[in-house]
């Protein structure tokens, strides 16, 4: 981690948008893995040992955390919901500032790519979440779009994603996941990891970003 004076030492961070969910700790200047599998009825009882076993890990107590991080979405609404009930809860009683980062910036972060990377995620119903990243940071928007509108309007590139695109996507190129996805979180975390002088702008509650399309945007496509 950053050796900045005002640098956070004591940061943890929950990601459940996709089918393993993990978590990382920053302590002590070292990086803590954890994950939880790809059972997904574990998610509901799973989350809090892992993360008390985390600070067992790292030697750490609550108290000393400055900073709690939630892979906020796109991605699995069952598991953004119980991620955050978890850190809702945690939170009650630490009121920690809360860092919220893309999960499409942490499926970018697996790949290892230097240059302009897409991260298509299959959403279901003929939709797909969709982001670009170069080096963990955006460079357009989050968003949530139909398959065939991705393979009509969008320039083909690199991708990324955790499951195969159901439709066909000419020009474009599937790189592999190259790091585990709670190595991802830590690498993420760091970079978006703000200094003590601006936490004061986060909040303290999680707010999933479910970014589905309305009824409205599907009939538009479909027109």
């Amino acid at each position: 981690m950053s050796k900045k004076p005002d640098a956070l030492t004591h940061i943890l961070s929950l990601d459940t948008a996709t089918g393993e969910p993990c978590a990382c700790l920053h302590a002590h200047g070292r990086a803590y893995l954890a994950r939880l599998g790809d059972d997904q009825r574990a998610r509901s009882i799973g989350l809090m040992p892992m993360l008390v076993d985390l600070l067992l890990q790292g030697g750490g107590t609550w108290a000393e955390l400055q900073l709690l991080v939630f892979s906020h979405g796109p991605g699995s609404f069952t598991g953004l919901r119980i991620a955050a009930a978890t850190l809702a809860g945690i939170n009650s009683g630490l009121h920690l500032p809360l860092l919220h980062v893309s999960s499409l910036a942490v499926t970018a972060r697996q790949a290892l790519s230097d240059g302009p990377l897409w991260v298509l995620e299959d959403a279901r119903a003929g939709e797909a979440f969709v982001g670009c990243y170069q080096q963990g940071i955006p460079v357009i928007p989050d968003r949530c779009m139909q398959w065939q509108h991705i393979a009509r309007t969008l320039e083909a590139g690199n991708y990324v994603c955790h499951a195969q695109a159901p439709v066909a996507l000419p020009g474009w190129r599937r790189l592999p996941l190259s790091i585990d996805r709670a190595e991802a979180l830590s690498l993420q975390t760091r970079a978006e990891c703000p200094a003590q002088a601006g936490l004061r702008e986060l909040p303290v509650y999680p707010v999933p970003n479910y970014m589905q399309l309305s009824q409205a945007e599907r009939n538009a496509y479909a027109g």
